[in-house]
């Protein structure tokens, strides 16, 4: 078959599927399987084996399945991770977390990072890239995502120490005052809203998307038992839902927090917050 032919079927399999890029998308597949770009494959033959391989991934995106999960790797910053069925897929909202993040922790000095919930293991990685003086530690329960975060800890060979362990038991393993910078982009979807999630998202791991207590359960844990761990001054940067702002707002002022800096995301979104354990004197 030639491949400007089978690239014009997959968009239109694909195309059925409103949340799929149907152009960009049947590009990066036959990128994937032929190893170079449609562009320079021009009005080539490809084999039956290959084209029959394009047309069932390009079904299974027509269905909803993730076009990460397909390709097995998904871009964060500069950075290639390996991500699969088991682990949330990276997604952009979270790298406008991570710079605000990144603000706080590059003013000081061979900072102790701690990511919750970690995942694939990105915030974790982003931070050590570019605050390579963080000492970073990632925690996270799940075996299946586990199993990512220390693949993609490996072939970044970034030096990020991989915790495996229960974040709501996790802080009783910690010193007082032994933490600088606590980040988390935990579960916070509200149990209700199950059957109404996109469809690609329905295949994201559930315990790494749904949240009791109406998705805040970690964000009070969190703030009320990790406050013990941070040091004087010592900062959370969490990542939340576009419609938690306030709701989250509320659980760090209860406990003692000053928020020093609203996180909006690239949609305008409210998106995270970062919160200091003492009343915050520096600019950000």
């Amino acid at each position: 078959m030639v491949i400007n032919t089978l690239y014009r079927q997959m968009c239109t399999i694909m195309a059925e599927n409103p949340n799929s890029d149907a152009a960009f998308e049947a590009n990066q597949l036959i990128e994937y399987v032929l190893g170079r770009k449609r562009i320079e494959l021009f009005a080539a033959d490809i084999s039956k084996a290959d084209a029959e391989k394009l047309l069932e991934y390009a079904k299974k995106r027509k269905e909803g399945y993730p076009l990460q999960y397909i390709l097995g790797r998904w871009q964060f910053f500069d950075m290639n991770l390996y991500v699969g069925e088991g682990v949330l897929i990276p997604r952009q909202d979270t790298e406008t977390v991570c710079e605000a993040a990144f603000e706080v922790i590059e003013k000081l000095d061979r900072p102790k990072v701690v990511d919750l919930c970690s995942g694939s293991g990105c915030i974790a990685l982003a931070v050590k890239k570019f605050c390579p003086q963080a000492e970073v530690a990632a925690v996270e329960k799940s075996d299946e995502a586990f199993g990512y975060l220390e693949k993609n800890i490996a072939c970044t060979q970034l030096s990020v120490t991989a915790i495996k362990a229960d974040i709501f038991e996790y802080d009783k393993t910690l010193m007082e005052n032994s933490v600088d910078v606590i980040i988390s982009n935990p579960p916070y979807i509200h149990p209700d809203v199950k059957k109404n999630i996109q469809k690609e998202v329905s295949f994201e791991p559930e315990m790494a998307l749904f949240a009791e207590n109406e998705g805040l359960a970690f964000y009070r844990y969190i703030s009320q038992n990790y406050r013990r761990v941070l040091k004087k001054g010592g900062y959370i940067v969490y990542e939340y839902g576009y419609d938690q702002q306030q709701a989250v707002r509320n659980i760090l002022t209860e406990e003692g927090y000053t928020i020093i800096k609203e996180i909006v995301d690239l949609g305008g979104n409210a998106r995270g917050a970062v919160a200091q354990k003492l009343q915050c004197t520096a600019e950000f």
